[in-house]
């Protein structure tokens, strides 16, 4: 090409010493790019009027001459549209049909391709679509933990130094996230357990997109949960000896989760199942399956196994000591028993067959006695039952040292009867352990063999026995039983033989202070009977007919008499007395009570009835009541002083004086304000049927103090209960 000789003015691309004036102008490939900057201020030098644009190295891209001629060179022909103002110093034109290689820097040239205006120009960047990401990548992501996904693109845009900047947008299950990042890694927190799948691509700040990467596949890692049983049964109760199923633990977890199992807190297997065979009591517990990863093991799940069997007694003491025990008398003891069950047992403590205490659903049962008996002695057993099995037992004897006394069946006051020239049988019961010997000696002279017997009757009773034969004046009388075993010194019986006579007036009558409306309860002790079985004659005062009359009469049961004396007036006053007989005679004297039933008279219930009356009536009413009980009071006063009493006293006297056939001596006053009345005897006696309820038994009260040759028996109480 040939440029007329004038100055002329380039446009070139490429030339690094021509700093561009504008700023960059971008294009995608095949479009068309519109460049416009300014010519510095001189640039063009003084009388220039022509300049030229080159597009790569030195080759100019178009040249506009002095005469303001535009000549675009070949390769942009077609292309290139010049819309520039020389006067006003503007660059202005098009280039269509964008390539890779139109990248680049346009520049200025003054006159020649070499001659660069400084700050001069523009750059054109050609926008490339980024390379499409690989698969990313990620760090081991881990649930409730961060995690970095990286995905990386390089730009295709020219030239290199082009400035733009890529970023990067993801999707989860092709689904769009919205983050955005200015980089490479996506850092976030696995917030779930699940598997996902995630994608990204690059997108320079122009607008152009990569294509999307291949899915990476995000599986994260976790710690045990969900953790679960087969079978699903979290309690087992079995007896002892049963087989118990096997029992396998699962639970979810990533990696794979190892498994072991605690017993009470002690690991007692490893892996996933549980084998405990046969049931024995060392297997009750729970069980904790506890699975582990690398991750940690924060959950675990419980299997309770509860292993039944049936009661021992571990352990039965007296003051805490096994087999056979001895005490001192008044000496504390304590019986413990301990058992071991599952569950837990009735445990019942007893004395033979006498129940001393009973514990439910207990372990243990324990009991005390104060102070030891001589006749606690025994065997003692302790019982424990679950319904798992037979009822278990276990006995301890306990040995109770004591001196000799009197078995309470015994009299206190030993006394037997028998006839002149004929025999006797003495026996005296004692208590002692250990049993003791016995000595009979007398301080009067006798004509029997005073060698004796005895014969255990238990391991804490022995009977003393002596047998006296053709019975002369001189035998009757008293003799001593000395008994030693050691504790507490000797201890000396005075046993009496007397003839056989009439029996001992009762002692103790009484009245029991519990009367009801209509009975009153009455009381008394028998005396010796003297020799033969003997009755009670129990008999109540009418006054009316100034009569004795028989209420009942009473065998002799051998201890304290309780009856009950039915069918009485409300209210009022009650004379008893009572004396006893055997086939020899009566006793000597009687002994009176009075009583009172319970409630008022009749006729002062009869006053007390209330009237309906008004007014005056009413009042005129109730004061001739009032005086003609006032009347009534004086009259009945001056009768009892001058009619009644007298005759009281002269029926009490007059029964006193005179004896019946088989009553003879004096009354005894055993209770109640009868210090002035004389012994009384029955004028007349006569039987009236009267109801009666059965009397109670006071079993806190002694037995009769006496003895004789097969009258009573000396075993246990079979009367009035």
């Amino acid at each position: 090409m040939k440029i007329a000789a004038a100055t002329i003015f380039y446009v070139i691309a490429g030339v690094v010493s021509g700093a561009p004036s504008a700023s960059p102008v971008s294009s995608p490939v095949s479009d068309t790019a519109r460049f416009s900057w300014e010519i510095p201020q001189g640039g063009l030098g003084s009388g220039t009027g022509f300049y030229a644009v080159s597009p790569a190295g030195d080759a100019a891209v178009f040249v506009v001459t002095s005469s303001l001629t535009v000549v675009i060179l070949p390769n942009y022909r077609g292309r290139l549209e010049y819309q520039g103002n020389i006067a006003a110093r503007n660059v202005t034109f098009t280039l269509s049909n964008i390539q890779t290689s139109d990248a680049g820097t346009y520049t200025c040239g003054n006159g020649g391709a070499t001659i660069v205006i400084q700050n001069c120009g523009q750059k054109l960047v050609v926008l490339g679509k980024p390379t499409t990401p690989g698969r990313p990548v990620s760090t081991t992501p881990v649930y409730n933990q961060t995690v970095t996904l990286t995905c990386s693109s390089t730009s295709t845009t020219v030239p290199a130094d082009h400035g733009l900047t890529l970023t990067y947008t993801w999707q989860r299950d092709n689904t769009d996230i919205t983050v955005t990042s200015p980089g490479p890694p996506y850092i976030f927190t696995v917030s779930s357990r699940d598997s996902h799948s995630y994608r990204c691509r690059a997108r320079e700040s122009q607008g152009l997109e990569s294509e999307w990467s291949q899915g990476y596949n995000m599986e994260p890692q976790y710690g045990p949960y969900q953790i679960y049983l087969t079978p699903s049964t979290s309690s087992y109760t079995v007896t002892e000896h049963q087989t118990l199923p096997s029992i396998t633990c699962s639970a979810l977890c990533r990696p794979g989760c190892s498994y072991r199992w605690l017993h009470n807190g002690t690991v007692f297997s490893s892996g996933a199942t549980l084998s405990l065979g046969q049931a024995d009591r060392s297997k009750t517990g729970s069980y904790r399956c506890q699975p582990s990863n690398t991750h940690g093991s924060s959950g675990s799940v419980t299997v309770s196994v509860d292993v039944q069997y049936p009661a021992t007694v571990s352990m039965f003491t007296v003051n805490s000591l096994g087999g056979s025990v001895t005490v001192n008398e008044s000496d504390p003891v304590t019986l413990r028993c301990q058992v071991d069950s599952n569950p837990r047992s009735v445990i019942r403590l007893l004395n033979g067959t006498e129940e001393l205490t009973r514990a439910d659903n207990s372990m243990t049962a324990e009991y005390r006695l104060e102070s030891a008996d001589c006749r606690q002695r025994g065997n003692y057993s302790c019982t424990a039952t679950n319904n798992i099995g037979a009822p278990v037992s276990q006995r301890v004897e306990l040995l109770v040292k004591c001196s000799p006394r009197l078995e309470e069946t015994a009299a206190q006051q030993l006394k037997y009867a028998a006839r002149l020239a004929g025999n006797v049988n003495v026996s005296v019961s004692v208590l002692a352990y250990p049993l003791p010997t016995f000595t009979w000696s007398r301080t009067t002279s006798t004509s029997q063999d005073l060698t004796g017997s005895s014969s255990p009757v238990s391991d804490i009773s022995v009977t003393a026995r002596l047998h006296l034969t053709n019975l002369q004046q001189q035998d009757f009388g008293d003799y001593s039983l000395t008994a030693n075993n050691g504790e507490g010194g000797l201890v000396t019986y005075t046993v009496s033989v007397v003839s056989e006579g009439p029996p001992q007036i009762p002692t103790q009558f009484r009245d029991l202070d519990n009367a009801t409306t209509s009975s009153v309860w009455l009381s008394w002790l028998p005396g010796f009977n003297g020799g033969n079985p003997q009755t009670f004659l129990l008999e109540y005062l009418k006054f009316e007919s100034r009569t004795w009359t028989v209420y009942k009469t009473y065998a002799d049961t051998g201890k304290m008499m309780v009856v009950e004396v039915t069918g009485l007036t409300r209210g009022d006053i009650h004379i008893f007395r009572l004396h006893a007989r055997n086939d020899y005679m009566d006793s000597n004297r009687y002994v009176l009570v009075e009583t009172r039933t319970a409630g008022d008279p009749p006729n002062q219930q009869n006053l007390e009835t209330p009237c309906s009356c008004t007014g005056v009536i009413a009042g005129s009413t109730v004061g001739t009541l009032l005086l003609t009980l006032l009347i009534g009071g004086i009259v009945l006063m001056v009768l009892y002083r001058k009619v009644y009493k007298p005759r009281l006293g002269h029926i009490l006297k007059e029964t006193s004086l005179r004896k019946s056939t088989r009553n003879p001596e004096t009354v005894e006053m055993d209770n109640r304000g009868y210090s002035s009345l004389a012994d009384a005897a029955a004028d007349t006696s006569t039987y009236e049927g009267m109801a009666e309820t059965p009397p109670v038994t006071y079993e806190s009260i002694k037995p009769s103090p006496y003895q004789n040759t097969g009258a009573h028996s000396q075993g246990p109480d079979n009367g009035n209960k």
